[in-house]
């Protein structure tokens, strides 16, 4: 159905949208469950008090903030919690909003077996008003979600919604969101920053013990310990390791480890620190 010319306004993410009648809905005694969707999957829509409103494509740097923001969420999430992107939900009875991103425990509810309330939900703007999304987000804090946040791509600013303001506030440069979602702090501006991000992400994966890592780390050690080792062997006999004691070296300590093969240099004199090697190099 096309609107009226007169009805379009400026709301969804780079692009037009416009009102019209929502789909009837009864009311209900109480609200329907968080995940009771009355919109379709792909729709392309929200409603909004009663207004359904076209989401349409975002424009570049929207985009590549879409892009951006769930890759450093997403790695500092801890394993009970998980992330969405653009998921429906239902904060009211006439309404059905979808965050461009929301965190939620990924245990299910135990009353109703469904997806449990977003924890925190992000927004990004560019075109959309303030005032609509303000109005997005005011549904869903009073549904129970326990923190919102906006980023705004025009100034690459970052705000979280206050409750005693009924508004947001604006973070400082230096601000870092500390929540029980998280494994590390996030930087308020690793949201918008790519080297922070960086730094973010690496900073949730070392605290993981994410395996790729964490053996590199070990990788990185042993290497250290070894060239350490090799050093101190060296001082104590005063001069520098032939390639077979080299050898030598890294067989013990692949054998023994490096307390071991310490051992042998801080008990032993120079002179039978000296035999040990050329006994061990010995064919």
């Amino acid at each position: 159905m096309d609107p009226p010319s007169s009805s379009r306004m400026v709301l969804a993410p780079g692009a037009a949208a416009y009102p019209v009648s929502a789909p009837a809905h009864a009311p209900a005694p109480h609200l329907p469950a968080i995940d009771e969707n009355f919109l379709a999957e792909g729709s392309g829509h929200e409603v909004v008090d009663g207004e359904i409103y076209e989401l349409a494509p975002a424009n570049e740097d929207h985009g590549t903030e879409h892009f951006h923001l769930p890759a450093v969420l997403g790695a500092a999430l801890r394993p009970e919690y998980k992330g969405t992107v653009d998921m429906l939900t239902r904060p009211k009875v006439k309404s059905n909003h979808a965050p461009d991103v929301s965190i939620l425990p990924r245990a299910r509810d135990k009353t109703t077996g469904g997806r449990q309330l977003e924890d925190l939900v992000f927004e990004v703007i560019d075109t959309e008003t303030v005032e609509h999304v303000s109005t997005k987000t005011r549904a869903l804090i009073a549904r129970g979600v326990r923190r919102a946040f906006l980023i705004d791509v025009k100034d690459r600013s970052i705000h979280e919604w206050s409750r005693d303001d009924d508004g947001w506030r604006r973070f400082a440069d230096d601000a870092v969101i500390t929540d029980v979602c998280f494994v590390v702090p996030v930087p308020a501006k690793a949201l918008v920053d790519e080297l922070l991000s960086d730094d973010t992400v690496a900073r949730s994966l070392l605290e993981k013990n994410n395996r790729v890592l964490s053996a590199e780390l070990q990788r990185e050690r042993g290497a250290g310990q070894t060239d350490s080792l090799r050093h101190l062997f060296e001082r104590r006999l005063k001069r520098a390791l032939t390639p077979a004691e080299r050898e030598v070296l890294l067989l013990h300590l692949a054998a023994e480890g490096p307390a071991a093969v310490g051992d042998i240099v801080l008990d032993r004199t120079p002179d039978a620190i000296a035999a040990w090697l050329a006994d061990a190099s010995a064919p």
